[in-house]
């Protein structure tokens, strides 16, 4: 018997042994099964090993996500992966996930050599003496002043009862002066000792993790400002970009010494939820007692001084990532926080009356499904209601009780019954169920959420996420995605209606994308119809077609060539190929203008003839990804591609594709977070934060509550600040910015 053991979730891992000998070389090991029989997925029924055989192991590595839920009881395999747990578990990657995802082949490679240390016990290493003080006086504060005023950085974290600084408070203050040392002050010492603490702050270089949080928290209910300030979470975002790898524990379990400090936490939670009988998600932070926040809130601030210390050198070594960091990521943080302290002024008698008409629309919606004599022969054969939003009944009404042919599968195999599937059936029942989804959602994700989310000021605040996509788009959480509201669904849109004496200004940058396509290509072909001022998928429809009228008249005599134009200018920007786009064409075709794939190839032949530098730009992107999996924006972003070394040709192609859109995407996307920024610098500058009130961005517009009399000052500094030339602009002709006026944000008229 060896003193390591791996456990897989169940025999039917085939070649067990053969995997870990991939990784683990001269190294003996047993291998154990949760389950006996051969399943690809387990649940708790079905494990029949006998958990006592692990105890006499050294080291027990659990490898895949099952196999880590049920040996540990916990969750999340890519959190916790090569990270030594309870100084017995170490939890591994199942390899076969470097076979979709090869980015996480270095990952599995780490966790690996993470074994041999741990067996021969050269990984403990020398226990660092941790010194964490809970402060509950200023007595006990006297102490640390000194050692606060002597350093030149310090590590600040704030504890709190809500995510808001609307609907809770600060509970207290973290401090690290340097990594294994921490204090939490309780807040009635802070408000004690208030004008001290804002003259440290003022003074000293703060390290946050999510500063946009704690900074707006702290200037909202203790008016504490921060002049010099860090953020490791944005540091880390510049070295790694993907999505949902920059929170402070995972960080901490990856690039510190404490370990899965947020357990005993959790651990409490949950038994405090059980012992109450009340929901998790209903628990707060000002439920725990101090002897458990306290030295949770030290560890956060030790955690974040020892990811400074790890992340800030490696950002400075890099130009690119120095420019992203403090030209981008930073201002844009001290913008995004201004956004969402404005918030978006909601007429809440229009929520409440919106609601309750789609209530009855999709009651109604119920009824026409409920009256179907298809769905009453469903009924009357399973002797259970119908229920419209289970996928399993809707597969046995269109396929087994309509006999409507399915067309499309699920990646499991099953008929897929997608909203793509039943717009293709043309059938009333299909329509009945789309209108129910569509009115449901609009009743349950947005309305409600709006309704539920408006502070007592009559606004609505939601986050903004500078990190929150690999592309470097904005992303939108908290009581509202404002980025997932639909572009046409006015209903929504007018519920956020401006005050009186003022209106609701949308500026949105004109055909973004391709401008700056046109720049990063120097394609000359592209930027005169900018340069002349054309429209420009009329302009490429009369080039490529020969059309015989003025530009000015190609969308009127010639909408379909138009719509060709602008498919393909799409499509080939996303390096789709001519069976997507002559798809894309057709979709919105009118009978006899749908074009054949040989039609979209010879288009896409035709446009490179006259864009051939956007051509040359494409083809050179491709090699650098081919050749790097990596690509940098133009203003520093670093995308990373491993996929592009899959051997799966679609895997690596869609890869460097999307390598490619990045470079475009996160230009247009950078060029209009920096005109926010500029935009409330102004707004500052002038003392306009109670008249010009920025409440949302979304992709490549910016919404804000004007007051009517400043409206065209307004619409001349906004489009000044959009259009400065950040080394993107093709000279003498800065991007369109169009700009659109009403009482609301869904009646809006272009001015």
């Amino acid at each position: 018997m060896s003193d390591l053991c791996f456990v897989f979730a169940s025999t039917a891992e085939k070649n067990a042994d053969k995997i870990i000998n991939k990784y683990l070389k001269d190294t003996d090991f047993d291998v154990e099964y949760l389950c006996s029989i051969n399943k690809d997925k387990i649940l708790k029924k079905d494990i029949d090993l006998d958990m006592s055989k692990l105890d006499s192991y050294k080291l027990v590595c659990p490898v895949g996500a099952d196999a880590l839920k049920y040996v540990t009881g916990i969750t999340g395999i890519t959190k916790y992966n090569g990270v030594h747990l309870e100084k017995k578990y170490m939890p591994i990657v199942h390899p076969n996930m470097a076979i979709v995802k090869p980015q996480m082949e270095d990952e599995i490679k780490k966790a690996f050599s993470r074994i041999s240390p741990i067996m021969n016990d050269e990984a403990a290493g020398v226990e660092v003496e941790k010194d964490y003080k809970h402060i509950e006086s200023e007595t006990d504060f006297e102490t640390y002043k000194k050692q606060i005023l002597a350093a030149d950085t310090i590590v600040v974290d704030i504890e709190t009862s809500s995510v808001s600084p609307y609907t809770g408070s600060i509970l207290g203050i973290a401090i690290s002066t340097k990594p294994h040392q921490g204090i939490y002050v309780s807040i009635d010492v802070v408000n004690k000792l208030h004008g001290w603490f804002q003259a440290v702050f003022k003074k000293k270089k703060c390290i946050f993790h999510n500063a946009k949080f704690d900074m707006g928290f702290m200037e909202y209910e203790l008016n504490f400002t921060f002049p010099d300030w860090e953020d490791t979470m944005l540091l880390h975002y510049c070295l790694e970009e993907a999505v949902g790898t920059h929170g402070l524990k995972p960080l901490a379990l990856r690039f510190t010494d404490l370990g899965d400090y947020e357990r005993e936490l959790d651990d409490y939670k949950k038994a405090w939820a059980r012992r109450n009988k009340v929901k998790l998600a209903d628990f707060n932070y000002g439920m725990l007692p101090a002897e458990i926040l306290a030295p949770y809130a030290c560890k956060d601030g030790d955690a974040t001084f020892q990811l400074y210390n790890k992340f800030k050198p490696l950002v400075d070594k890099s130009k690119e990532f120095t420019k992203l960091y403090t030209t981008i990521l930073k201002p844009a943080t001290i913008a995004l926080k201004r956004l969402e302290k404005n918030g978006g002024p909601v007429d809440v008698q229009a929520v409440d009356a919106l609601q309750n008409s789609y209530q009855i629309d999709v009651e109604e919606c119920i009824d026409e499904i409920s009256n179907n004599s298809a769905v009453q022969r469903f009924e009357r054969i399973n002797n259970k209601t119908f229920n419209p939003n289970s996928t399993y009944q809707l597969r046995e009404l269109f396929f087994n009780i309509l006999k409507l042919k399915p067309s499309k599968k699920t990646e499991t195999g099953a008929f897929s019954v997608d909203k793509e599937v039943l717009q293709t059936m043309n059938h009333p029942l299909a329509e009945a169920v789309l209108d129910l989804r569509e009115k449901s959602k609009m009743a349950g994700t947005y309305i409600s959420n709006i309704q539920n989310g408006v502070d007592s000021d009559g606004r609505l605040r939601s986050g903004f996420n500078i990190h929150g996509t690999t592309s470097g788009r904005l992303s939108s959480s908290g009581n509202l995605n404002y980025q997932n509201i639909p572009r046409d669904n006015k209903d929504i849109k007018k519920l956020f209606r401006a005050r009186s004496g003022y209106k609701i200004v949308q500026c949105d940058l004109g055909t973004a994308e391709v401008y700056y396509a046109a720049m990063l290509s120097d394609d000359k072909f592209l930027q005169k119809a900018f340069i002349d001022k054309l429209d420009f998928h009329s302009y490429v429809a009369k080039q490529m077609f020969n059309l015989d009228c003025e530009v000015s008249e190609v969308k009127s005599k010639h909408p379909a060539q138009r719509q060709y134009a602008k498919a393909i200018t799409f499509g080939i920007m996303y390096q789709a190929g001519p069976a997507k786009i002559a798809e894309t064409v057709n979709k919105d075709a009118v009978m006899g203008e749908e074009i054949s794939i040989p039609q979209a190839k010879l288009f896409i032949n035709k446009y490179f003839n006259e864009a051939r530098a956007l051509k040359r730009f494409i083809d050179g992107s491709n090699q650098q990804i081919e050749n790097y999996a990596y690509i940098y924006s133009f203003f520093g972003r670093k995308r990373r591609l491993p996929e592009s070394k899959s051997p799966n040709p679609g895997v690596s192609k869609h890869a460097i594709r999307s390598g490619v859109n990045f470079l475009v995407q996160s230009v247009a996307s950078d060029i209009n977070i920096m005109g926010v920024i500029d935009l409330i610098k102004w707004i500052d500058d002038n003392n306009y934060q109670n008249d010009i009130l920025p409440f949302t961005v979304v992709h490549d517009s910016i919404v804000s509550e004007v007051k009517e009399e400043l409206i065209d000052t307004y619409i001349e500094n906004a489009r000044r600040c959009i259009q400065s030339d950040r080394g993107l602009t093709i000279p003498g002709c800065p991007i369109k910015v169009d700009f659109e006026i009403g009482p609301s944000w869904g009646e809006l008229d272009e001015v």
